[in-house]
């Protein structure tokens, strides 16, 4: 096994259906969208220092004993050889380009387990794209709301933030998007408002 001196974070992976209905979950599980997302049908939670939720979208049939814990290396090579002492078999390298190289393997009773090494600093999601985040999440909610209520999902729709230099020159806005509905939507979707808002004259209140 690795020197413990040598591990710098812990990954536990898991496999997932459909992509969308799993960032909806998740994003109301952890009440935020993923930290990073490295590949098209992958996504990743930090869920404290070092310590990171991964998920493989996608799955068909995403087994009830699936997931698996890695262990981060700074030199998965060095590793790999200290396993070979030790006369563990381990599962061929796979390398994400630019991203992240891993192998895996298992304990004596069928734990799977893994190395990693990054190949580069994580890329965390921008502001902006955690506002986007955010207001998928929120339309998204609205939308099952109507659904419930018997209403067109697909009339529900959401304001565009105002501009960052609109903000800087004192016009209201909130964090995140309102929601709106298009014309023809019934009277108990559009109760769902924007609170009223201050004059431009006037700047709100943080």
């Amino acid at each position: 096994m690795a020197d413990l001196h040598t591990l710098h974070g812990m990954t536990i992976a898991i496999n997932a259906g459909d992509f969308t209905e799993v960032l909806d979950f998740y994003t109301r599980v952890f009440g935020r969208g993923p930290d990073t997302t490295p590949m098209d049908d992958f996504l990743e939670w930090q869920i404290c220092d070092g310590t990171w939720l991964q998920i493989s979208t996608g799955h068909e049939r995403p087994g009830a004993n699936n997931a698996r814990i890695r262990f981060e290396v700074e030199d998965i090579q060095q590793a790999l050889a200290r396993m070979v002492e030790a006369r563990v078999p381990m599962g061929e390298s796979v390398t994400v380009p630019q991203v992240v190289v891993f192998s895996n393997f298992s304990d004596n009773w069928g734990n799977a387990l893994g190395f990693y090494q990054f190949l580069s600093p994580r890329q965390f999601v921008s502001d902006d794209e955690r506002r986007m985040q955010e207001a998928d999440a929120k339309l998204r909610r609205l939308r099952r709301e109507a659904l419930d209520r018997g209403e067109d999902p697909d009339l529900i729709t959401l304001e565009e933030p105002a501009a960052p230099d609109a903000e800087a020159a004192g016009e209201p806005s909130e964090p995140g998007v309102a929601p709106t509905m298009e014309p023809g939507g019934s009277t108990a979707a559009s109760a769902v408002q924007h609170p009223a808002q201050p004059s431009p004259a006037t700047p709100p209140h943080r």
